[in-house]
């Protein structure tokens, strides 16, 4: 298969084009780019999840479970901290590596898989490794191990220089060392309305419901505003589980309990697809990422600046460098900062409609086929 490339996906992430999930819409979208250049793409992934690989070559492979136990967990964490192998990790990851050909010489995308670098370098030697990093998840390993992991890989990815510089931080290795590609959006779906009719703002928050993603925060802040009398709508969509069958949880109860003080200026979408996602974001005037993680790339920045929103952030992990002076943020350290912030642009149309020229400019750059670009360029180099 002349200029095909594999995408391998760590065990319970799902392969599909439908998906909310960051890392599975980040594999269908770099295979969908890479398929209007006429290449071909083969997806490794756990047989027990719901692929949707239409257009792929999808190659399965039977997961040992999701995780390892702590007993292993621990005694690879002391092997690596001598310098050597994560025994237990490669016995897991082996049968994901040996679905792929032995004869496979393409670049192998190996999606936040970082103790499968050694692994796949050893089963699948004529093979380019790609370690692709959506979060900062491994500073735990010693700094020592992620070094050897940038020196054995043909290229390192990170989402964002966030993330680039929490994986390289007491490697001695410098920012170069890695590639940084932010994640992007399809300007086909991604695009502004032609006109927002009504005169009342609609708040989006778009995402999942959990904690770490800031919805009570902005359900409270909503709460404030409107016993200050201002006018807006908002609606959330998403859920605990990103997918159209997850029950709700714990949290997401919570939440719409809390809500529901809004009375009918809130709006719950359990979950839109991605294929028709694009339309609720053309239906808001105002995005609302109040993450209280540090989120390493976030899609909805991205969807929602090419969207031509007015876009309210948390400044916090990649999201500054993701938005640049295309966004406002808010300092989730500052109560009541994320209320006042939000109230602004609620009673300030001039300042949404500037807001929206500036996401809509920065969200140009941030295209799928520009990063595709960048990371083919790269992966195509002549080996080091």
């Amino acid at each position: 298969m002349t200029g095909a490339w594999a995408h391998l996906l760590p065990p319970g992430e799902v392969y599909s084009p439908a998906s909310g999930g960051s890392l599975g819409t980040v594999a269908a979208e770099l295979t969908r780019e890479h398929a209007r250049h006429g290449r071909a793409t083969v997806i490794v992934a756990d047989r027990a999840g719901e692929h949707l690989p239409s257009g792929v070559r999808l190659l399965p492979y039977d997961s040992p479970g999701e995780t390892l136990g702590e007993r292993e967990r621990r005694e690879d964490d002391e092997a690596a901290a001598r310098g050597g192998r994560r025994e237990h990790y490669a016995r897991f990851v082996r049968p994901a590596v040996e679905a792929l050909p032995p004869e496979f010489g393409g670049p192998v995308v190996l999606h936040n898989a970082v103790a499968a670098v050694p692994e796949l370098r050893r089963l699948r030697p004529r093979a380019r490794v790609c370690l692709y990093l959506h979060a900062d998840m491994f500073r735990s390993f010693p700094p020592a191990e992620r070094a050897r992991v940038v020196a054995e890989a043909d290229l390192v990815v990170c989402v964002s220089r966030f993330v680039a510089e929490r994986f390289l931080d007491g490697t001695g290795l410098p920012l170069s060392a890695v590639a940084v590609v932010h994640n992007g959006h399809d300007p086909a779906r991604f695009h502004p309305a032609a006109r927002r009719s009504g005169d009342v703002p609609v708040v989006l928050f778009a995402g999942r419901l959990a904690p770490e993603k800031g919805p009570m925060a902005l359900i409270n802040a909503c709460l404030e505003l409107a016993r200050a009398g201002a006018r807006f709508r908002l609606r959330v969509v998403g859920n605990a589980g990103l997918c159209a069958s997850s029950a709700p949880d714990r949290f997401e109860r919570q939440v719409k309990r809390r809500a529901s003080l809004l009375g009918d200026r809130v709006e719950f979408s359990p979950f839109v697809d991605r294929a028709a996602i694009g339309g609720v974001y053309r239906e808001a005037d105002v995005l609302c990422v109040p993450s209280l993680c540090e989120d390493a790339s976030p899609l909805v920045l991205t969807e929602g600046m090419a969207s031509g929103l007015a876009c309210l952030a948390s400044a916090r992990g990649g999201v500054p460098e993701v938005g640049r002076n295309a966004v406002r943020y808010f300092d989730y350290r500052r109560p009541g900062d994320l209320a006042r912030q939000l109230g602004r642009l609620l009673h300030e149309p001039a300042l949404r409609a500037e807001l929206g020229r500036r996401a809509l400019r920065r969200g140009r750059e941030l295209t799928w086929e520009t990063r595709y670009r960048s990371l083919w360029s790269r992966l195509t180099e002549p080996a080091r």
